[in-house]
């Protein structure tokens, strides 16, 4: 799945063949490079971003190819790089007339908060008067060198890095803006595409990045971007409110619904807040509210800064008293490193926190003054037939952990391990009879996991789900002659049928009582 709900691809990239033939023999065309460029801007962003080109260089007959047409379809957002031969190629304009009217036939829309999911990039000078209809009030990216309205214009030189790198800069920022005002419940029309379930009640590890200055808005950009690979979820220090009391309010709610807080900090203090006390700046204040609330903080400074640099006296004063930690009584990670470590810095502060966090989890089970929950963990194909057991599960006061996952079991298994840490009990729902494998995988990871964590009493239910399933192949699932696991049948039956659903509840109730008593 793309970054945006409900698409395969975030983006199509449209252009005519004769444009990606390079100059120089042996070298890359220029759409190849242009491709490279932008993916590695957009990882740096999000790894989940997924673009979509047809890089087969073959020559297109007036016959429009399926694969295409497909690949529009399930696409959020369509690039076009213009130049004069795109305008005169009969197939691209069908790609692009094919993308104009499927996206405004779905419920978001051709607009998505007056941004067009159409963008042009000019790689010629070409007046708008001379593009085609469906290319007209949309906002284009100048991608040539032309240098007034009489020159011809080639493609920015992309070696060069100059002009090329700034206008890439301004195209990514664009494209995030599109991607992140789509909106979270989007369904694009194909009815075949899998579609991920609402993430309402997932609960992943929320972590809070302050404002930095502009030296390290790159390095904090990759940081993000690997975080959230590994399903973090990230909230960003505004530095957009005007006003010092606004900006106050906003940040502490911010830091307030987070695990962490990190500050990165280096020799330029950043920006000002506006009617700020004492030349405050945002960088500042954010690390002074986090001080302040009971979230966890780490904060970090390059290992070659110097005090001697520092010519803001406020902004000296502040990095010497959190040097010596005389700025407040409460505790938080201060470290001093290198750029390279700080990802592996920050997953280690993570790391620490889930193992404090699972022990008061275990201490509370241990008084019995914890909810009994329960982690329903299912592939995407059986997302209804799990979604009808949460319903009935969730009427019984038992606290469901919904983890729906999709496609190679291996993936995304940090998000199983850290529901594994928080449930009591675990059910592993077979439904669709080519998901065994799946299943068994997952049942064997949790159960490597919780011997891990010496926890040799809890209960795995696999629950065998419709449509119905031969005796012999529930039999050959080898991990449930394990006697931490215990096989719910319940395939031959449309509905969860009462007597086993009582038979299943008092499993679940009853292990855990035991447990309690334990």
């Amino acid at each position: 799945m793309a970054l945006v709900p409900g698409f395969e691809y975030d983006i199509f990239i449209s252009y005519v063949h004769d444009d990606n033939d390079p100059e120089i023999e042996g070298e890359d065309g220029w759409v190849d490079q242009f491709y490279k460029y932008l993916d590695t801007k957009l990882n740096k962003h999000n790894k989940e971003i997924k673009i979509w080109w047809d890089a087969r260089n073959l020559d297109k007959s007036e016959k429009f190819d399926i694969s295409i047409a497909d690949a529009l379809d399930k696409s959020a957002i369509m690039i076009c790089l213009y130049s004069r031969r795109y305008a005169q190629s009969d197939y691209c304009i069908k790609e692009l007339n094919h993308f104009y009217k499927k996206a405004k036939s779905e419920k978001t829309g051709l607009l998505v908060e007056n941004h067009s999911r159409i963008i042009p990039l000019l790689l010629s000078n070409i007046h708008h008067n001379d593009w085609p209809d469906n290319l007209r009030g949309t906002s284009s990216f100048t991608f040539h060198d032309a240098r007034d309205s009489q020159d011809y214009g080639d493609p920015l030189e992309i070696r060069t890095q100059g002009s090329f790198n700034d206008e890439m800069k301004i195209l990514r920022s664009e494209l995030v803006k599109i991607m992140e005002g789509f909106p979270k419940e989007h369904i694009a029309p194909d009815k075949s595409q899998k579609i991920e379930p609402s993430s309402d009640e997932d609960n992943p590890f929320v972590i809070y990045f302050g404002e930095v200055n502009d030296s390290l808005y790159d390095r904090r950009d990759g940081i993000i971007a690997e975080l959230e690979s590994n399903g973090f979820k990230i909230i960003l220090g505004d530095s957009s409110s005007a006003e010092f009391e606004a900006h106050q309010q906003i940040t502490k709610e911010a830091i307030d619904g987070a695990q962490l807080a990190v500050h990165l900090l280096g020799e330029y203090p950043g920006k000002k807040i506006k009617e700020a006390p004492n030349d405050k700046r945002y960088q500042q204040q954010q690390v002074e509210i986090g001080l302040e609330s009971a979230t966890p903080q780490l904060i970090w400074i390059h290992e070659e800064f110097k005090f001697s640099k520092i010519k803001n006296k406020v902004y000296l004063d502040f990095l010497k008293s959190l040097d010596d930690k005389s700025l407040i009584a409460k505790d938080y990670e201060y470290v001093i490193g290198n750029e390279g470590n700080l990802a592996k810095v920050i997953l280690d502060h993570v790391e620490r926190l889930e193992d404090e966090i699972f022990e008061e989890q275990v201490n509370e089970k241990a008084n019995g003054s914890a909810p009994l929950k329960v982690l329903l963990d299912t592939h995407i194909d059986d997302f209804k037939n799990a979604f009808n057991l949460k319903k009935i599960l969730n009427k019984y006061n038992i606290q469901l952990i919904f983890n729906p996952e999709d496609g190679d079991p291996q993936k995304n298994i940090k998000s199983l391990y850290n529901n594994i840490r928080e449930a009591n009990k675990f059910i592993f729902l077979y439904g669709n009879e080519r998901n065994k494998d799946w299943v068994e995988i997952r049942v064997k990871n949790t159960l490597k996991k919780l011997m891990e964590y010496d926890r040799f009493t809890q209960d795995v239910f696999i629950y065998v789900a419709p449509p119905p399933k031969r005796s012999e192949l529930i039999q050959s699932i080898s991990i449930s002659q394990s006697p931490l696991v215990k096989v719910i049948n319940n395939s031959d039956k449309p509905t969860t049928d009462g007597e086993l659903l009582v038979q299943f509840l008092n499993d679940l109730k009853l292990k855990s009582d035991e447990q309690a008593n334990l």
